[in-house]
């Protein structure tokens, strides 16, 4: 019979191994190491984790993870030829409900093998669309004169202001900024318009080290327009985790000057890459990247599971 269960600190190891075992041999060395620094950091639990057993051996794996912004995240399960996975997904399904989870995110690697069929019958997940992986090196010379555009010769438009006091009244300001942004936005709009913002902003907060003076209101003439969010990511590269405008502010041309002031602290802080990503469906932010220096150097594809809030308990 086969059973799911979650894996003891004992089992953890090989249950990684085994859920991510289309990885190339270096890669699931550094994914799973990852993972287990996370958890013997406090940082994850056993309960988002799964393993597969049919008469005690270990068949399949699953690893999910419940995120401060009401969203499960997740790999695609492996299991063995031969062995079902419905059993995986409900246990997934009990897991995502006793976290009171929006929605459940599954995110395919590009070389990992999986059903879509039976992922979007079984699982009752429908494809979202592309997630598009960016990096950009940074040169030690990236920081640029502080009120000219070197490649215009204009002044520039923009002000950055930093949040590094992150009170509740500036919490609560950029909750409504970022949501601002948010109208008609085309990255992965289903996912934005369900999980709350200040959810939202939780969760980048709990992504790395969260450093708020790396967060920024975007002003022209004094008067927000938009917000541009840094991450920490590790000692060689910082995450452009979100840049937001307003409608109103759009398709002026302001995307070329905040990613060179993102550049410019990546460059300040000493780190050789600046990464993000960005839903494939949008076109002119994918082009704005790769119009600026960053180039594209992962994918993976993106699907997800909806829950409502009124959804009976098992």
């Amino acid at each position: 019979m086969l059973t799911i269960t979650n894996p003891t600190e004992a089992e953890l190891e090989l249950t990684l191994q085994v859920a991510f075992q289309h990885l190339s041999p270096s890669e699931l060395g550094l994914r799973v190491e990852a993972i287990l620094q996370q958890y013997q950091a406090g940082l994850i639990d056993l309960n988002g984790i799964f393993q597969a057993k049919y008469e005690n051996t270990l068949v399949g794996a699953m690893y999910a993870q419940s995120r401060p912004d009401g969203a499960v995240m997740l790999w695609m399960p492996t299991m063995a030829k031969g062995f079902p996975l419905e059993p995986i997904y409900e246990s997934l399904a009990q897991y995502c409900r006793s976290q009171n989870t929006f929605a459940a995110v599954a995110l395919a690697d590009r070389n990992q093998p999986f059903d879509e069929r039976i992922l979007c019958s079984v699982g009752q997940f429908q494809f979202l669309s592309d997630l598009i992986h960016l990096a950009a090196e940074i040169t030690p010379d990236e920081s640029p004169d502080k009120s000219t555009d070197k490649s215009t010769g204009e002044p520039y438009r923009l002000q950055f202001v930093p949040l590094p006091d992150y009170s509740v009244d500036v919490a609560e300001r950029l909750a409504r900024l970022v949501k601002a942004t948010y109208h008609d936005s085309l990255d992965f709009p289903e996912l934005m318009q369900i999980a709350p913002v200040e959810d939202v902003l939780q969760g980048y907060k709990a992504g790395a080290l969260f450093r708020p003076e790396l967060w920024f209101v975007i002003q022209k003439e004094g008067t927000d327009i938009g917000v541009l969010l840094l991450t920490d990511a590790s000692p060689e590269q910082f995450e452009l985790t979100y840049m937001g405008l307003l409608e109103s502010a759009r398709r002026q041309g302001f995307s070329r000057e905040i990613v060179r002031f993102a550049k410019e602290i990546t460059s300040r802080e000493k780190r050789q890459l600046l990464l993000t990503s960005v839903d494939e469906k949008n076109v002119p932010a994918c082009q704005s990247y790769l119009s600026h220096g960053f180039k594209a150097w992962d994918r993976r594809k993106v699907y997800a599971r909806f829950f409502s809030a009124t959804e009976p308990q098992p």
